[in-house]
Order: C-alpha cells, then sequence, then structure tokens
C-alpha cells in the first residue's frame, strides 16, 4: 500500500479540497485495474468525513490511536465503491493529549501498526493532515512513503516548506522510506510574485510538481461550493472547469502518466 500524506502547517491552503478530489480522480482514472482506495481524514475539523459523508458511529482514527478498537472496524465504504474511509473527529484532541503523555515507546508508529492487517487490502492510501504538527501527524508520516506540501505562492511559501522538511527529517528514523514527493501550489495566477516564489523554491531545491492548480474564478468558486455542499467532488458538478482540469493534470502528473 502506497502512502501520500496532504500536508501544510498553515490552514486555509486548499489540503482538503485538493485530497478529497485528487482520491476521485485517482479512482475514475484507475477503477478498471480494480483499485482500491484508503482515505484517512487525520485532522480533527472532520471536513473530509463529512464530505465523505461519514457515519461516525463506525469510530474514527482517534479510536485507533487510543488502542479502542481494532483499525477494521473504524474502515467504513464511501458511496465511491473502491474508496474506503477512516474519519475523524474532534476525539483527535483527547487522542494526541494521551499519547503525549505516553510510555509505552511506539507512540510515534501506533497508527502504521495497527494498519498493518489492512494494507494488503488496499494499493493507495491518502492522508489529509492538519495544519499542525502533533502526535496523529508523526504517526501518519510514520508509514507515508510521499509527502506532497499543499501551498499558495507566497513570500512564506518557502519558509513553512523548510519547516515541514526539518520535520520529514526528524521523522525519518521512524521510516526510511519518507520522501517530498513535491510542492504543490494551490491558487495560482500567472504574475510576478507567485512566479518569484516558485523560483525560490526550486532555487532551493525543492521539488515543485509541473502542475499548478489555478485561482479560483468566482464560477469555479461556486462550482466548488456546489460541489462542497452536495458532498460532491469538482468533476461531478463541472468536470471542465479549470480547476477540475488542474487537479485531474497534477493526479497524472503524480502517477506518472504522460
Amino acid at each position: 500500500m502506497r502512502t501520500v500524506s496532504f500536508i501544510n502547517f498553515k490552514g486555509g491552503v486548499g489540503k482538503t479540497t485538493v485530497s478529497t478530489n485528487f482520491a476521485y480522480a485517482i479512482f475514475c482514472m484507475l477503477r478498471d485495474s480494480g483499485i482500491r482506495i484508503l482515505f484517512i481524514d487525520n485532522d480533527k475539523q472532520g471536513n473530509a468525513s463529512d464530505w465523505f459523508e461519514a457515519d461516525r458511529q463506525h469510530g474514527t482514527i482517534a479510536n485507533v490511536l487510543m488502542g479502542d478498537v481494532p483499525v477494521r472496524k473504524v474502515i467504513q465504504h464511501t458511496r465511491y465503491e473502491s474508496i474506503d474511509l477512516i474519519a475523524a473527529d474532534t476525539g483527535l484532541i483527547e487522542a494526541n493529549a494521551l499519547l503525549m503523555q505516553g510510555s509505552k515507546g511506539n507512540e510515534a508508529v501506533i497508527l502504521r501498526e495497527a494498519l498493518q492487517e489492512v494494507a494488503g487490502d488496499y494499493d493507495l492510501c491518502i492522508i489529509d493532515n492538519p495544519p499542525d504538527i502533533n502526535m496523529s501527524v508523526i504517526n501518519a508520516l510514520s508509514f507515508t512513503d510521499d509527502v506532497i506540501i499543499v501551498t499558495f505562492p507566497e513570500k512564506d511559501s518557502l519558509a513553512g516548506a523548510k519547516e515541514i522538511m526539518e520535520h520529514i527529517k526528524q521523522v525519518k528514523k521512524f521510516n526510511k522510506e519518507l520522501k517530498l514527493s513535491g510542492i504543490l501550489v494551490n491558487a495560482f495566477s500567472a504574475h510576478k510574485t507567485a512566479y518569484q516564489c516558485i523560483d525560490e523554491m526550486k532555487n532551493k531545491h525543492l521539488p515543485v510538481y509541473r502542475t499548478k492548480i489555478h485561482y479560483a474564478t468566482q464560477g469555479a468558486k461556486n462550482y466548488l461550493n456546489v460541489a462542497r455542499q452536495g458532498k460532491k467532488s469538482i468533476f461531478e458538478v463541472s468536470p471542465s472547469c479549470l480547476i477540475a482540469r488542474d487537479i485531474y493534470d497534477f493526479s497524472r502528473e503524480y502517477l506518472g502518466i504522460a
């Protein structure tokens, strides 16, 4: 099971929108191959869980981290036949606090160990992480292969990426396979500042995806709002809008499809 984590320690950069629509795009591209996807919501806000219309009576990632239930019991099917979900809620606050106080020595790899029993059931695991660094994020990174930083092309983008890289280096003691796959620029528009930010990151030898998610026009924002309210992907609402096309192209770039 290959695992990709979407991350940024800054909120509001579009991680959930990108990661959920990325999951849908991959599902559509590889449906005929029989791909199985596990989506993990690792954010206490639970926005991705709401988007997937989660039934939290199944339990959440917090229950797994606290050792309350086996991971298989909290996995639920979604409306998409190839995508299963581990939901999140505010129970992550308590779970993170308890893990910080733990003394078992495996607090950083509880999730990795729990997922071993189902890893063979899935081809791809996608994790939507919170704008934070806490024990649940460290747990996610402990079995992540590819980190994707979602960021706006702003002056603090490089500093944020560097901070995440430092944490990646620290978590590598638990996971030698962990690497930065690339930086995905969201809300891109063709102006000088955006290009300067991207050039600055490249000059620091940070991998930046060729595909950029363009700034949402008012029309695209309307489509996104309709999609969110209807619990749908942007592809199901307006597959030809620029945001949908960009996310689709990014998904192909991640998969290495020309």
